[in-house]
């Protein structure tokens, strides 16, 4: 699972000049964040566009296991030293697409599949079993954040890759990760959500891939980062500690950011992960995302990356989004008090240009998707 804004992408906002994008303090590349946001700044280095990679465009297609005629293919794949780790809850259904995914890798096969059945007590573990995957067995449910981090304890390979159970990959997923890792620590290419009304992309907001050299990129104007479209290197998100046991929520946001203290990361325009809508989803809890949020914001306190004006931004998101719910319920009062704070800050009002201007191109974007071949309903 991945962004949170994706609800507020249905409705048009006003739109600001594009330059507004660039700001001062961040050292950043283009915008990106938590669950409500912080400071962007100037994009920092991007590839060719001959460096682009396999992926799905515009209008492209396929899916996991629909190619049959890619089946050899994926026989005669090489190896590569990554660890594909599953977190899974009560979710069977979801789950053997999931692994299936994995299968229909194309070009490169991992190392393991591990899969930590979080006290399902379901039949996740004998068919995570059957679809060739590690498994450890949990007796009870500890959640999200405990269950990838027992899976990265496990894991054997120099990478690892994340799989949320309910997601899943597309044929050129891992090759396509893998060829971008380059000298970076962590990469990440872009995701299209399903099984809502909405095909929202979660990743790079144009069509250039992007090398991230702050944490701060991962906090406005929303984190750009999809889990199950992340590669790492294990031994770096290890040494900085690996997943904040104490967070139920952000726990992979956090753990981006302090590997991101360690070195660049790639955020690729490729569309090669698909990311499940639906009602149980854990980012559309607000209340609990904001509380994360002020818990990370707090735990980075005094990092030269987290500034005020970061601060500042990450807050005129989550205000900007409260204005929005309250205008929806005719709250006029809430919507007078919210746009009264938001104006009284010129830093505020700019980060705000800023994030609208993001959403722009992310609505844009993410139409040109829109009628992509291959993604489920």
């Amino acid at each position: 699972m991945g962004a949170t804004a994706a609800e507020r992408e249905a409705q048009d906002e006003p739109v600001v000049p594009a330059e507004e994008l660039a700001g001062p303090e961040s050292g950043v590349g283009a915008p990106a964040g938590l669950a409500a946001g912080a400071q962007a700044g100037p994009v920092d280095d991007v590839l060719t566009d001959g460096e682009a990679g396999a992926g799905l465009e515009a209008g492209g297609a396929g899916r996991p296991g629909d190619d049959q005629e890619d089946q050899a293919d994926r026989q005669v794949a090489s190896q590569v030293p990554v660890s594909v780790l599953v977190p899974s809850f009560r979710r069977k259904q979801y789950l053997e697409r999931a692994l299936a995914s994995v299968a229909a890798q194309k070009g490169v096969r991992p190392l393991e599949v591990i899969v930590v059945d979080d006290g399902s007590a379901d039949g996740t573990a004998e068919l995570a079993r059957a679809a060739g995957a590690r498994v450890i067995q949990k007796a009870r449910n500890e959640g999200l954040c405990r269950a990838r981090a027992d899976a990265l304890d496990a894991a054997r390979g120099e990478w690892v890759a994340f799989l949320d159970d309910d997601d899943e990959w597309m044929p050129d997923h891992l090759a396509t990760v893998w060829a971008r890792r380059g000298g970076h620590v962590v990469v990440a290419t872009t995701s299209i959500s399903f099984g809502g009304s909405m095909r929202r992309l979660h990743g790079a907001s144009t069509a250039r891939p992007e090398v991230v050299r702050s944490p701060a990129r991962l906090m406005f104007p929303e984190n750009s980062f999809t889990t199950s479209a992340v590669l790492v290197r294990r031994d770096v998100l290890v040494s900085c500690g690996g997943f904040d046991r104490n967070l139920d929520y952000l726990e992979d946001v956090d753990a981006w950011m302090r590997v991101l203290e360690r070195g660049s990361g790639l955020l690729s325009p490729e569309v090669t992960c698909l990311y499940r809508h639906h009602e149980g989803q854990v980012s559309r809890r607000r209340t609990e995302m904001q509380e994360a949020t002020t818990y990370v914001m707090d735990k980075y306190r005094g990092r030269p990356w987290l500034s005020e004006r970061t601060r500042q931004a990450v807050a005129t998101v989550g205000a900007w989004d409260d204005l929005q719910a309250a205008r929806a319920s005719r709250n006029w009062p809430e919507v007078a008090r919210l746009g009264g704070w938001l104006a009284a800050n010129p830093v505020r009002l700019t980060s705000l240009g800023r994030l609208l201007e993001f959403r722009r191109h992310v609505r844009n974007r993410s139409r040109a998707f829109a009628g992509l071949a291959g993604v489920p309903a």
